[in-house]
């Protein structure tokens, strides 16, 4: 059972992953995004708690949440940009070398986080590559926010593997939200209009 959860986790964080990287509109990052916070879940749920499980679904879902919320408040909705079929094909292109990167060099990441299971270390190590390469492709602020919780998800996954402290797990939830928080807060001032100082 807990090998099909694994797998099954496993599959959603590769599809969400993938979709986060090919398409550029939100209305597909975002559920994208939370897709891959369950297949975050799922994947670790093996090894872990089922309560820190589970706050890891949460805490994606989350930060998804606050994004929709913001994004909504836009006077020109960003939801309904399309993607070029030559940028999906380069980011598909992207997303092939970054695969096969992550499995040829596999071995030697396995002691990075002392040896876990090849599952959970492939889809740790592909998730620290797939926020490494969306914040080069991010034209969206909040799209590098994205990028940060992907990138730390991925770091996540291979941690709980060696530590499984509650304190430092919440430090780390806290890390994501603060993360998402910040970018939300700094994004939004930036887009309100600044008062003009009326002249004596």
């Amino acid at each position: 059972m807990q090998g099909f959860v694994s797998i099954l986790g496993g599959l959603l964080l590769f599809g969400g992953a993938c979709a986060l990287t090919l398409f550029r509109s939100w209305k597909h990052v975002l559920p994208a995004f939370a897709l891959q916070s369950l297949g975050v879940g799922l994947s670790v749920l093996p090894i872990v708690d089922p309560p820190v499980a589970i706050v890891k679904v949460v805490v994606g879902w989350i930060a998804v949440s606050l994004l929709a919320v913001t994004l909504a408040r836009e006077p020109r909705s960003p939801l309904d940009e399309k993607t070029a079929p030559i940028d999906l094909f380069f980011r598909f292109s992207l997303l092939l070398f970054l695969f096969s990167s992550v499995l040829a060099l596999l071995p030697q990441f396995a002691g990075l986080f002392r040896n876990p299971p090849a599952g959970l270390l492939f889809v740790s190590c592909f998730l620290i590559g797939i926020g490494l390469l969306n914040l080069g492709l991010s034209e969206h602020p909040l799209r590098s926010g994205v990028s940060l919780l992907a990138l730390l998800q991925g770091f996540e996954l291979g941690y709980l593997w060696i530590e499984q402290s509650l304190l430092v797990l919440a430090l780390l939830a806290v890390t994501d939200l603060a993360i998402v928080m910040t970018l939300i807060f700094l994004y939004t001032h930036a887009l309100s209009p600044s008062s003009e100082e009326v002249a004596p």
